[in-house]
């Protein structure tokens, strides 16, 4: 079962989802509940730092194809750079996702690949083939892909990878040229950037030939996903004078869209192809940004600049433009410097008011999995009700939905969880010397239940200092005891910034450590 929280809203939050995965998998994997119709999960892959080939494009493609998949309601696993092991991994972890029924497939590759003995194979960036024999041991068998999407209703196949085979001259065969020549499983569209048996063009800007036709195409509406293809045959033939023709093999038994008019009913016409949610201009932005933060560099920040000039990341952006350009460091245009403490300690504190669509915190720490940077996003909130999107160090998108009253009251994700009546992470109003209790049951599914008797006490004022600057906090202890053992932990609260800027936790051996690292809070 994928561990699917992090414990920024609450430390029990992740130990009940990481329990799941290391105590109730033997019986417990019946618990997920079945994805909703017409769900979307995509692979994306851009491989470019080939020792002796490097190429150019290859993980801007993976970023903006990625970004774009976000906007159309996909699922989005994104790897860059990474080698044999990872690669599997990664097509392991997609066929699971997809293995949990329904909805549609998406594979996307970019980098280099290569044709052997009338198969295809993508090479990773450690790939180290002397000669043909050792292609099936050095690189991923696009059948491999293939297999895992077996378990999906309707699946598409996009590579970009046709670029050269850069071991061609090593091969007695010789290789041949781009890749070979496919026939699409039932249910699968394939889609090369050229003809088989030709070489594409990495491109000269900063989006290969293909791709960039693609992003473009995938913009306009009630477009089947054949007539997508169609539409970027000709324009990359145009592009390059003929040089490069693009190329399907498909056997698709309905019809599916990418983004669905408003003259399309249901946006299907069999299950295989589900509709897409309409796309805000919001989540365009947001799905932009979150490509930007991993990528990390000042060309991204200003890439994203450029397409939002007034969004609601740019003094982030901005922010941490300077800091790569060692200009000093910043977290948020609302978040204080290290030397300024925010803050005033008070009698009581009161519960704080409901944020605005865009707020976010992004916490940096570790927990069983690894190293860990989840950026919670307020996309919901109504009179009683805040829900915060996140992603989690397994790639898993999960929302956790609150109360009024900041308490976890349920999550939706790869897991989804109820907690009745609600999780008591606070007791508003807060003071020092404030203890409250409270039992409630975790609900994760058909033989997923646990039942936690939780105490906490707030043991006064205290200065702390994070990544995001330095806050009069509440420090709360807190204690938990289930079936499972028993958790120990505390939170550093900040009325200022809404949510404890650092918390720490441990059950049975297992920490769990965060700091805030950003955030921003609308006026």
């Amino acid at each position: 079962m994928a561990a699917v929280a992090v414990p920024d809203l609450r430390p029990m939050t992740n130990r009940l989802l990481r329990l799941f995965a290391l105590l109730l998998l033997a019986f417990c994997l019946g618990a997920q509940a079945a994805p909703a119709e017409g769900r979307r999960v995509a692979l994306v892959i851009g491989n470019a730092k080939y020792p002796g080939s490097p190429l150019k494009n290859p993980v801007n493609d993976a970023r903006a194809i990625a970004v774009k998949l976000k906007a159309l309601g996909f699922e989005v696993i994104l790897k860059e750079d990474i080698p044999l092991k990872d690669m599997s991994r990664a097509v392991t972890q997609f066929g699971e996702k997809l293995a949990q029924g329904g909805g549609t497939g998406l594979f996307y590759f970019a980098g280099h690949g290569i044709q052997a003995k009338g198969k295809n194979y993508l090479i990773p960036i450690d790939a180290q083939i002397g000669s043909e024999s050792s292609v099936r041991s050095e690189t991923l068998d696009v059948d491999v892909v293939l297999e895992q999407l077996s378990s999906s209703p309707l699946n598409i196949v996009i590579l970009d990878a046709c670029r050269n085979n850069p071991f061609e001259r090593r091969f007695r065969s010789g290789g041949g040229g781009g890749l070979a020549q496919m026939d699409a499983p039932k249910g699968t569209l394939i889609a090369y950037a050229t003809a088989p048996g030709r070489v594409a063009m990495d491109g000269e800007g900063r989006n290969g030939i293909y791709t960039a036709e693609l992003l473009t195409v995938l913009d306009e509406p009630n477009l089947k996903v054949e007539d997508i293809f169609k539409r970027v045959r000709v324009r990359v033939a145009k592009a390059t004078s003929d040089q490069q023709v693009p190329w399907e093999s498909s056997s698709l038994t309905g019809d599916f869209y990418f983004r669905p008019g408003k003259g399309t009913a249901a946006a299907v016409a069999v299950p295989e192809g589900p509709a897409a949610p309409a796309v805000s201009e919001g989540a365009v932005e947001l799905a932009f940004w979150e490509s930007a933060e991993k990528g990390n560099t000042v060309a991204d920040y200003e890439a994203y600049l450029r397409k939002f000039p007034q969004g609601q990341f740019v003094d982030l952006a901005r922010n941490r433009m300077t800091k790569l350009k060692g200009g000093g460091v910043q977290v948020a245009s609302i978040a204080p410097g290290a030397a300024n403490v925010v803050g005033a300690r008070s009698e009581r504190v009161d519960v704080p008011p409901l944020p605005k669509l865009g707020d976010f915190w992004r916490y940096r720490g570790r927990n069983p999995l690894g190293p860990d940077a989840p950026t919670y996003r307020v996309s919901r909130v109504e009179p009683g009700l805040i829900e915060l999107s996140f992603v989690t160090n397994n790639n898993d998108a999960t929302t956790m939905v609150l109360n009024g009253e900041w308490n976890p009251t349920g999550q939706r994700g790869a897991v989804d969880m109820t907690f009745k009546p609600f999780m008591p992470q606070f007791a508003f109003p807060l003071a020092p010397g404030k203890a409250w209790s409270g039992h409630y049951s975790t609900d994760c599914g058909f033989l997923c239940s646990i039942e936690t008797d939780a105490e906490s006490t707030v043991r006064g004022w205290e200065t702390v200092t994070v990544p995001a600057g330095t806050f009069e906090t509440l420090r709360i202890d807190f204690r938990e005891v289930t079936s499972y053992g028993t958790g120990t932990g505390t939170i550093w609260y900040s009325p200022e910034v809404r949510r404890p800027v650092k918390h720490d936790y441990r059950l049975s051996g297992m920490g769990y450590n965060y700091e805030l690292e950003a955030f921003q809070l609308a006026p």
